[in-house]
């Protein structure tokens, strides 16, 4: 999906909306505070679409003007939404100072920190939290928005597939966690989708985790056996699940490449251009950093907790080796960037020997 804001002029605005079905008849949301205040199909016809091929008629466009809206220039709050998947086209400042800066915070837990992104984002002009759901495309093209100066997004993004957008304005940050934890909290997350529906899993997620929710449907948390057998037998589409996720996200550029540990000098690379980065167990540096950098008072930022079971859980997971193997790339990259955030460490070293 394609989308912008040409400009709004108060009383005009405009702008696009290119679905992904090739024949799809695009609609907006327009609503503000008080709630919904209409649908509108998009009518306005994009020539280019047509002569680039990615519409059947391109009617793509929208316009709003008082004939539709006679109050447009008036509704500070105006919000524009894609009718059919929710997604955020543009809104009005929010807030009576918005901002000024890009940032993108890159997810790597399973579980996103909703509380937080949206505490956060309502600051900004622009904001779009676990971006991923909406695929690579719409992805860049949040990071392509550039009628807005204000834009807070976040996701568990492949993040060399824009770090070009770190010489674009704007700022990585990221807050880390324990690998033993993450692997603990994402066995606890697959178990509890193999017989519920989770919300905050996208189409594509949910696709690329039902193996490995169904692996472990019927493993016991609390036994370090049953825990060992699951991961042992762990087919390759579960393993590519559970595999040293953050080096992943931050070394490779597409969902089924694997890593190696030449990659961590690449993750850690990519790591160290990012303006913020934090540990979860550490939360209150994280905070005083962001605080400093956004302009919010550290006081009010809603971190989650850490959950006392998910700890005996990895404590379980510390003790098996092949855990262990696992996490491998992870546990490697957590020491090197552990050892670098120290007050007196030197920086990250500039390669790893395997």
């Amino acid at each position: 999906m394609l989308f912008n804001l040409e400009y709004d002029h108060g009383n005009v605005i405009e702008g696009y909306l290119i679905p992904d079905g090739f024949s799809d008849k695009p609609q907006i949301r327009i609503s503000d505070a008080d709630g919904d205040l209409m649908i509108l199909p998009c009518d306005q016809l994009k020539q280019a679409v047509i002569d680039s091929g990615r519409h059947e008629d391109g009617r793509v466009g929208f316009k709003l003007d008082t004939t539709i809206i006679p109050d447009l220039a008036q509704r500070t709050s105006l919000m524009i939404h894609d009718a059919k998947s929710g997604l955020l086209i543009y809104r009005r400042p929010q807030v009576s100072n918005t901002i000024p800066l890009k940032i993108v915070r890159l997810e790597t837990q399973l579980l996103p920190m909703v509380k937080f992104d949206y505490y956060c984002g309502r600051n900004f002009q622009y904001e779009l939290s676990s971006v991923e759901r909406f695929g690579h495309e719409t992805t860049l093209q949040a990071f392509h928005l550039n009628a807005i100066e204000s834009i807070y997004l976040s996701g568990r993004l492949l993040m060399r597939n824009y770090e070009e957008f770190l010489d674009k304005g704007f700022k990585a940050i990221v807050l880390l966690t324990d690998p033993y934890y993450e692997l603990a909290l994402r066995i606890f997350l697959l178990k509890r989708m193999a017989k519920t529906q989770i919300s905050f899993f996208g189409d594509r997620d949910k696709i690329i985790l039902a193996p490995a929710a169904e692996h472990f449907a019927e493993v016991s948390l609390e036994n370090e056996a049953s825990l060992k057998t699951a991961l042992k037998k762990a087919p390759q589409s579960v393993r590519n699940v559970l595999v040293s996720p953050v080096t992943r996200q931050l070394a490779t550029t597409i969902p089924e490449q694997t890593v190696t540990r030449s990659d961590v000098a690449t993750a850690i690379d990519l790591l160290s251009r990012f303006a913020i980065v934090g540990f979860d167990t550490d939360s209150l540096y994280f905070q005083q950093a962001l605080s400093e950098l956004i302009g919010i008072s550290v006081d009010d930022f809603p971190l989650p907790p850490r959950h006392s079971t998910l700890e005996d859980v990895a404590a379980r997971l510390r003790s098996l080796h092949i855990a262990e193997l696992m996490l491998e790339e992870d546990l490697i990259f957590d020491h090197y960037v552990r050892q670098a955030m120290k007050p007196t460490a030197p920086g990250l070293p500039e390669t790893i020997a395997s």
